[in-house]
């Protein structure tokens, strides 16, 4: 035999040990807490990772965690829901669009404490959340994968769960401010922006210090607001006192997976045990729904998809922005696919296909999908870079603001005005981004460069879950996470240069005031000898 046959079975030996579960398995608890459909997306992708590669897994979120029944996972899995939490926060809430758009950024990062509060005691009173916490009184646990964009009043479970199980901390929501609360850093205000603001790299003088402003702001509300109320909700839910506070206990996060990536996001400085895994969520497409497959076939000057995510409806922008919409719609040459939720849309042209729900990473990948014009949410973004698509971004809220910001000074993006919307601005974007080869070519290399990486994200994010199990005492993590603030910024060292320069200034001055006034007495006993 020749030596291509034994490199042929030592490669094929070495696919199969990679892709075969590990030796040891684990139970895992994973924990979901954030109010958002596509965010549950991303958590239960990482859960049905972790369990493909042979471990238990304990999911609790707002949605049923459902697992692959063609890959023997069944049997190690159980799925905790926080019944009708999800459903009855997104009827209470207020999603309409011009609404949204007059909240500041004060405002957002209050609102977005406040619902974080409101979530937790909604979450704490399922019969899920209370059959999980029994579950983990009872089940050894030996790694908790939790969401630590909210949830913080969970970390009581961290105490009580036997067996010390290592912690690993993840959010769906980029790379936020108070990530550096649990890992040790800082907020990098002349990098990175407050993800409320809208505005990104490069600043101006004047961004760069509003940015720094937003990032004070959110940090004394998480402190001062926040995290008490958490700690109350945290020792309300286990039923007695915690031994340390929820800002302390959150140190004990070895491994923290952030959905961001350098080649998208800012890159900043942060901690070895920061791991980012941006487009963890995204998966290799499928074969589409008939009806979509055959219109996209067909489109002969190539489709736009459009998509306003979950929160947003476009059922809801209003009749005479829709009809603004339709207006422009009707006079190009694509065919337009578009997620309304709505069962009928009068006037639709016939160039125009409507449906209540989209496998988007699926549509993005048919190679006819020319634009797909969104809310810029960063999942929908990270799937619109993955397919090398173009994107028009409409923001709304929170941080789509700063993702379309950010494509467009990248040159792969165009975006749009909700309030100042017209029929001749949708009809220049979307041609625009059709037509314009530069946007394309540089949609097609920023792909390259994202998908460009040693392992896939969640590849990545299975290992270092598993890392966590290995190496219990966190050797990835900081020194700086148990600093203080003044002590991490050096605010200690720049008081004592501070006071020995003042300190070396009123020597310097008492000694040329005491020299200036020797040589003045000198100088008149002189003239009076004279």
């Amino acid at each position: 035999m020749d030596r291509s046959f034994y490199s042929s079975v030592i490669i094929g030996l070495f696919v199969i040990s990679c892709n075969a579960p590990v030796a040891s398995t684990l139970n895992i608890l994973g924990i979901s807490t954030l109010p958002s459909n596509s965010h549950h997306i991303w958590f239960s992708e990482l859960m049905r990772g972790l369990a493909r590669n042979g471990h238990n897994i304990y999911a609790l979120g707002l949605r049923e965690t459902k697992f692959d029944q063609d890959e023997g996972t069944q049997n190690r899995t159980q799925s905790f829901v926080f019944e009708h939490v999800m459903d009855n926060f997104l009827k209470s809430q207020d999603f309409s669009p011009v609404e949204w758009l007059q909240v500041s950024v004060t405002q957002m990062a209050w609102l977005i404490h406040e619902i974080g509060n409101e979530m937790c005691e909604r979450q704490m009173a399922t019969d899920g959340a209370k059959r999980a916490l029994e579950m983990v009184r009872q089940t050894r646990i030996d790694v908790i994968v939790q969401d630590l964009t909210y949830g913080q009043c969970f970390y009581g479970m961290w105490e009580i769960a036997q067996g010390n199980p290592a912690i690993v901390g993840f959010t769906p929501f980029g790379a936020p401010n108070w990530v550096k609360d649990v890992v040790g850093g800082n907020n990098w205000p002349a990098i990175r922006t407050f993800p409320y603001f809208g505005k990104t790299q490069p600043f101006s003088i004047w961004e760069k210090t509003m940015n720094f402003f937003y990032y004070e702001i959110d940090d004394l509300l998480r402190h001062f607001y926040y995290m008490p109320r958490q700690q109350e909700l945290a020792e309300k839910f286990i039923g007695r006192k915690m031994t340390r506070s929820v800002s302390e206990i959150e140190k004990n996060v070895s491994i923290m997976l952030t959905n961001s990536y350098a080649v998208l996001d800012p890159a900043a400085f942060s901690p070895p045990n920061v791991i980012e895994v941006g487009g963890l969520h995204i998966k290799d497409s499928k074969p589409l729904p008939q009806d979509i497959r055959k219109f996209l076939d067909d489109a002969e000057h190539g489709a736009i998809v459009i998509s306003f995510g979950s929160n947003i409806q476009s059922s809801t922008l209003g009749s005479d922005k829709i009809k603004i919409i339709l207006g422009a719609l009707g006079q190009l040459k694509q065919h337009v696919l578009w997620k309304f939720e709505a069962t009928d849309l009068p006037g639709r042209p016939k160039n125009v296909m409507i449906r209540k729900w989209l496998p988007q990473n699926d549509v993005l990948a048919h190679p006819k999908v020319r634009v797909l014009w969104s809310h810029s949410g960063l999942l929908s973004t990270q799937e619109a870079v993955w397919w090398g698509v173009p994107l028009v971004g409409m923001p709304f809220y929170v941080d789509q603001y700063m993702n379309i910001d950010l494509l467009v000074k990248k040159g792969v993006a165009l975006s749009l005005d909700y309030e100042s919307l017209t029929t001749e601005t949708i009809l220049e974007r979307l041609n625009r981004a059709i037509h314009d080869r530069s946007i394309s070519r540089r949609m097609k290399e920023l792909s390259r460069e994202y998908k460009d990486r040693p392992m896939s994200p969640l590849d990545s994010a299975v290992w270092h879950v598993e890392h966590a199990s290995r190496n219990p005492r966190g050797p990835l993590s900081s020194p700086g996470k148990n600093m203080s603030r003044m002590e991490l910024n050096l605010f200690d060292v720049y008081a004592i240069l501070a006071v020995t320069i003042l300190a070396i200034l009123w020597i310097t001055r008492s000694l040329v005031r005491a020299s200036f006034n020797l040589f003045r007495l000198r100088r008149s006993q002189k003239l009076h000898s004279n």
